[in-house]
Formats: C-alpha cells, sequence, structure tokens
C-alpha cells in the first residue's frame, strides 16, 4: 500500500514540472537585392549620323529633307569628319535608326545619348589611317579599315572578299613602326582632293583617309609613289591575314 501511495506521488510531481519551452524555428524571408541598370542618358528623339562622304554633305542633307526628317545641326564639323544630329519623330527612333543605317549617306548612325558624340570624336581623333572600298559593277573587293595611333585594327569585310564581317586586330610592332614611318614621309594634305578620269565609268573609289586629310582614287594612274606604297602595305597586311585575296 505504501508502495502504491509513493508512486502515485511520484507520478502526481513529474506531471506537475513546468515544462521546458521549445521555440519554434521561424524563417526570416531573405531580403532581395534589387538591380536598378542604368539606361543611357537618351536625348529624346534625335540621332547622331556620321556623314560617309564629307564632301557631298548638302546630298545627305537633301536625302534627309527628303525623308520628312530634320537636320538639326553639325555638332563636330573638321574638313575630312563630320558629325550631325537629326531629330525624329515621336516614337520613331527605331524604325529611323535602321532606315539611315541603310543609306549610303551616312557611315555611322546611332542613338544619341550622353557619350555618343564624345566617343565618336575620340574614337576619330584617336585614327591614323582609314580606307574604304566602294563597289564597281563587277567583283571588286568591297571592305573599310582602320587603324588607331596604338596599332589596333579594325577590318569590316563587305563583298568579294575571302573574310565578311567585322574583324580587329592588333599589328607588330615592327609592322606598325614601318606604317607610321611611311606616313610620316609625306603629308597627307599634299595629295590631291581626287585622283580620276571623269570620262572612265564603272570604276570603284578608294577613299584613304589620314590627317584629317581623305583621299579619293579612281584612277591609278599619276598616283604619288609614297600614296601607291602606303596603300599596298595596307593591301599587304591583309592578304597576310587572308581577309581578300
Amino acid at each position: 500500500m505504501k508502495y502504491l501511495l509513493f508512486t502515485f506521488f511520484a507520478l502526481l510531481l513529474a506531471c506537475n514540472v513546468p515544462k521546458k519551452e521549445i521555440k519554434k524555428k521561424t524563417n526570416t524571408p531573405k531580403k532581395e537585392k534589387t538591380i536598378i541598370v542604368k539606361e543611357p542618358n537618351l536625348i529624346k528623339n534625335e540621332l547622331i549620323v556620321v556623314f560617309k562622304n564629307p564632301k557631298k554633305i548638302e546630298d545627305a542633307k537633301s536625302l534627309l529633307k527628303n525623308s520628312g526628317l530634320n537636320f538639326h545641326k553639325m555638332a563636330y564639323d573638321k574638313q575630312n569628319y563630320k558629325i550631325g544630329i537629326v531629330r525624329i519623330p515621336e516614337g520613331k527612333r527605331t524604325f529611323w535608326l535602321d532606315k539611315l543605317q541603310k543609306t549610303k549617306a551616312f557611315k555611322e548612325v546611332a542613338i544619341n545619348t550622353k557619350n555618343t558624340l564624345k566617343n565618336l570624336i575620340e574614337k576619330e581623333e584617336n585614327t591614323l589611317i582609314s580606307v574604304r572600298k566602294t563597289p564597281c559593277f563587277g567583283d571588286c573587293a568591297v571592305y573599310t579599315l582602320t587603324i588607331d595611333k596604338k596599332g589596333d585594327v579594325i577590318y569590316n569585310g563587305i563583298d568579294y572578299v575571302l573574310e565578311k564581317g567585322i574583324r580587329e586586330f592588333t599589328l607588330p610592332e615592327t609592322a606598325f613602326k614601318k606604317l607610321t614611318k611611311m606616313l610620316a614621309e609625306k603629308d597627307f594634305n599634299e595629295f590631291k582632293d581626287v585622283y580620276d578620269d571623269p570620262k572612265i565609268t564603272d570604276l570603284p573609289s578608294t577613299y584613304i583617309i589620314s590627317n584629317g586629310k581623305q583621299v579619293q582614287i579612281r584612277l591609278w594612274n599619276g598616283i604619288p609613289d609614297e600614296l601607291i606604297e602606303v596603300h599596298e602595305y595596307l593591301e599587304e597586311i591583309l592578304l597576310a591575314k587572308k581577309f581578300i585575296d
């Protein structure tokens, strides 16, 4: 009997012992990081255009006018490199960007942002020499080539070339030094603007720009030796790369 009473009291005491509070783990939701991508500081309803032929500015302006666009102003005006601002209708920026890029009047068309003009001017002022080959009725190579003052090269093969599209590379130091030496031997401003015979048709044009001077060559006759040597050396570089044949 005493044993039973003792057991009863033991159970009673056990039931009255305060239970330890069990804290439930709560998962605190992690705060998601919001990444804000800054959009370019667009200048509303404006495009920047780089004129392909600085000597035919009025033709390009007429094209813009006939398209119903407003040529706003010349933003950079050098003898052989001109950048203009074109105003376009509300909501038509993408349409006109694509359309003007397909014309033959401009070599570059871009949306006008805070840094667009600055970048284009820096690119131009850092250019050592550039070449542009135009089409003919036959299989003439069509491409552009730009070499900057550090020896970095941008080639864009367009038609009748072995390598189409944009390719970038850097000239070896010896090749770059040779080119700069050749360019230093004769000031481009001493060359004529055009070497041509208007009586002969179906001739492609080669435009070479260096030191702010553009030279157009249609007829390879009576060309100064220094100019021929520079052109041939540039072709040798592309031939070695197997970009042209």
